[in-house]
């Protein structure tokens, strides 16, 4: 008698216990939920946006849930590589490297750089002083291996997706772009455990303005305007005050840098971003 009467005791015990950890993890979700209606509201963002077709969800499958803190949200083991010597102007190609040694593939930035990534140098002045050259929307504009400006999200996704063809045991993998995508929606996809490339500053320093990176596109008279210290990172982590990316312009493992600062920089950059979506 004396045991069974312990044995209840036990088990309201346990089932309190319970309750509570219910209630703690009911209580978080609840709190989790607002304070991302409240991040979208803030934004002015669509909380159901697709970007190239996916929800973030869909692009979630397939990876492995990040490591989570209640201040930190960070994906772990992201390889960091630096893009010099070899790249001082390849921070686009070198991040999407990082990116795809993180998914486990044996790859080499440079070996990414020759064989699939898009490249032009031809830039010249008309006789009106009027500077040209090629659109990096569609192609690496100058050299990365000496003088270059970059490129953006749609021919990184090419490189990517070249280089997936080229290698069919990979042709599960789909390098998407996210153009467009806010700040909330980045931190989804960490959370979900989606490395993301992104374009913003170097050191999300103020952007520097000058007449040598503004040119028109040969053929169709577009003008480009290069944001002088622009760069590539790949974001792989969050907390209440910071981002954190590998950073291929700096040594250290994995930077931070103000919610406020990157935030500033991806936007006035475009809001460009490319992630990997693995289909099986």
């Amino acid at each position: 008698m004396h045991n069974a009467a312990i044995a209840a005791v036990l088990g309201i015990g346990v089932i309190v216990t319970g309750a509570a950890a219910y209630r703690a993890y009911t209580d978080t979700a609840e709190e989790k939920r607002i304070n991302e209606q409240i991040k979208y509201a803030e934004l002015g963002a669509d909380p159901n946006a697709e970007y190239s077709g996916y929800t973030i969800e869909q692009l979630g499958e397939g990876y492995e849930k990040p490591k989570t803190t209640p201040l930190k949200t960070e994906i772990e083991d992201f390889p960091v590589i630096s893009q010099f010597p070899e790249l001082p102007t390849g921070c686009e190609i070198t991040s999407a490297c990082a990116l795809l040694q993180y998914l486990g593939f044996d790859t080499d930035k440079t070996v990414l750089c020759d064989l699939y990534l898009r490249q032009n140098s031809n830039f010249f002045t008309d006789e009106n002083g009027v500077l040209y050259g090629p659109d990096p929307n569609f192609t690496f504009a100058g050299d990365p291996y000496d003088f270059g400006y970059g490129c953006y999200e749609n021919v990184i996704c090419d490189a990517m997706n070249s280089y997936f063809a080229a290698n069919r045991k990979f042709s599960e993998y789909e390098a998407v772009p996210l153009t467009g995508i806010n700040t909330a929606d980045l931190e989804k996809l960490i959370d979900e455990g989606v490395p993301v490339i992104v374009w913003a500053s170097q050191k999300m320093d103020v952007y520097r303005y000058s007449d040598r990176s503004e040119w028109y596109v040969i053929g169709t008279g577009e003008k480009i305007t290069w944001l002088g210290n622009s760069h590539t990172l790949v974001l792989v982590g969050y907390d209440l005050n910071a981002y954190y990316f590998m950073d291929c312009s700096e040594d250290a493992a994995i930077v931070p840098y103000s919610r406020e600062s990157f935030s500033q920089r991806f936007a006035e950059n475009g809001s460009r971003a490319c992630a990997v979506k693995i289909r099986s």
